[in-house]
């Protein structure tokens, strides 16, 4: 099953099925991109098109009160950010790891 989560946190935006994996796709995706970019006026357009009213209410939720999210999708129940962050070994004190 498929697994949405925002880009930004990694936080879980929840389970969808395949037929709204596939329905984002068709609507956001640019070349089967696995990242998606919303806003409210694209949740609206969403909608519009005949978006499944659980995955709309599901990225609203998870969209909250930012302008717009970066979120993106796995099939695998694991989701490895793309972006790391490695902490300064012990005693260092800042500049780059």
């Amino acid at each position: 099953m498929p697994q949405l989560h925002r880009f930004d946190n990694d936080s879980k935006i929840g389970d969808i099925s395949n037929e709204q994996l596939q329905f984002l796709n068709d609507h956001l995706a640019n070349d089967r991109d696995t990242e998606f970019y919303v806003d409210y006026d694209i949740l609206r357009s969403l909608a519009a098109n005949g978006a499944d009213p659980v995955l709309i209410g599901m990225l609203e939720n998870s969209l909250g009160h930012q302008y717009w999210m970066k979120f993106t999708w796995s099939t695998d129940g694991t989701h490895r950010p793309w972006i790391q962050v490695v902490p300064a070994r012990p005693g260092r004190k800042g500049g780059r790891a």
